[in-house]
């Protein structure tokens, strides 16, 4: 497991530590310095990937592209140091380059075991960006070699994909959807899910979205595609009803798969980065999404999570309530960006085992209690 990430003149990082556990939430207004603990593991796999030799920082790759040296690194630097270390089981790597404007592919110095690092973040490994695919007549397939790792894309391109090649493959019990948790139709759901195969428990998962919904993920042939249908069934309905485009059915059904898919399929072992998981949810299927990255954790699966959504979080601390994961288990960073300095900067507040937080920090998911104050004012 991923334990410490510590970066230096990475983007707006000019020295930040960040814990890690095996959920770790990262929140704070946009441009503070979230997305640069993302960026910098998905670097850290790029790099070790695709520099056989390991003497080359490759700031643009098939996994993440941040553009030149100049772009990552940090504006009010003293040096031109850019390094990154993470501490992984088997000790610290340290990555260390210096900057060199106009230049995309940076020389690397590598201190400690990358190659216990490189099995480690090779194990199963997804990083799923905030641009997701959305409804679409269908979606490409992956290559074989793609396929034989079950990758699903950074933007999960391949997921319908996996989901038509992986849907008898068999769910833990771990994480599977507990219905009753979200006041589910007991008889629908068992109608919609019947098993615990990848294809029943996305759709019991999609319950929490919207109600009734079963996907189909077929294939088309000569196109080397797969397509994707959904449809609506009731205790009435039990099967036959009508396909519909994903286009038909609303945005954030499509957008959410790959979230859905990745949590339940990974390994353990296996390590997730996910940005925005929530985005274009109803707040129901944001808490319902916090409760499967709670699950997914406490079965082995490694998760560190970008998110604006409070009702994420809360769904994370109510699964710590109700024991589906342990609250050391979780690291919360609250991230703020000095307006003078341009420096990120990162408060952690922890999360008590009865789900509650031991400080709330000023700007850190606080909207809701502003606004309501405004209100009765």
């Amino acid at each position: 497991m991923l334990s410490h990430l510590h970066l230096r003149n990475f983007k707006s990082a000019k020295d930040l530590g960040v814990v890690l556990r095996p959920l770790t939430v990262l929140a704070g207004l946009n441009g503070s310095g979230k997305s640069s603990v993302l960026q910098a593991v998905a670097l850290l796999k790029q790099t070790l990937d695709q520099s056989g030799d390991g003497t080359t920082l490759p700031l643009r790759g098939a996994l993440i592209r941040l553009g030149r040296s100049e772009d990552v690194h940090f504006e009010g630097a003293e040096s031109a140091e850019l390094s990154l270390e993470i501490e992984c089981s088997s000790g610290v790597v340290r990555f260390a380059s210096a900057a060199k404007n106009n230049a995309d592919t940076l020389d690397l110095t590598i201190e400690g075991n990358a190659t216990a690092l490189r099995k480690e973040l090779g194990a199963w490994f997804q990083f799923i960006q905030a641009d997701r695919i959305t409804p679409a007549a269908q979606y490409e397939q992956a290559s074989t070699p793609d396929q034989e790792r079950g990758w699903l894309g950074c933007r999960g391109e391949f997921t319908v994909d996996f989901l038509q090649r992986n849907e008898d493959k068999r769910i833990s019990d771990k994480r599977q959807c507990p219905g009753e948790m979200f006041g589910l139709d007991r008889a629908l759901l068992k109608l919609i899910a019947p098993t615990p195969k990848l294809g029943d428990q996305t759709a019991a998962w999609m319950q929490t979205l919207s109600p009734g919904v079963r996907l189909r993920a077929i294939p088309v042939d000569l196109a080397d595609a797969t397509s994707l249908r959904f449809q609506y069934a009731s205790n009435e309905i039990a099967s036959g009803t009508r396909d519909h485009r994903p286009s038909n059915v609303g945005f954030g059904l499509t957008y959410s798969l790959p979230i859905i898919v990745a949590c339940l399929a990974a390994e353990q072992g296996g390590i997730l980065l996910l940005e925005n998981p929530e985005a274009h949810l109803h707040p129901r299927g944001q808490a319902a999404l916090g409760h499967l990255l709670a699950m997914c954790c406490a079965d082995g699966v490694q998760v560190i999570v970008e998110t604006h959504s409070d009702h994420l979080l809360n769904g994370v601390r109510v699964a710590v309530k109700n024991g589906a994961l342990a609250a050391d288990k979780v690291a919360l960073h609250y991230f703020e960006r000095d307006v003078r300095t341009g420096e990120s900067r990162i408060e952690s507040p922890r999360v008590l085992p009865d789900g509650q937080l031991d400080r709330w920090p000023e700007g850190f998911f606080d909207q809701w209690d502003k606004s309501l104050d405004a209100l009765l004012d």
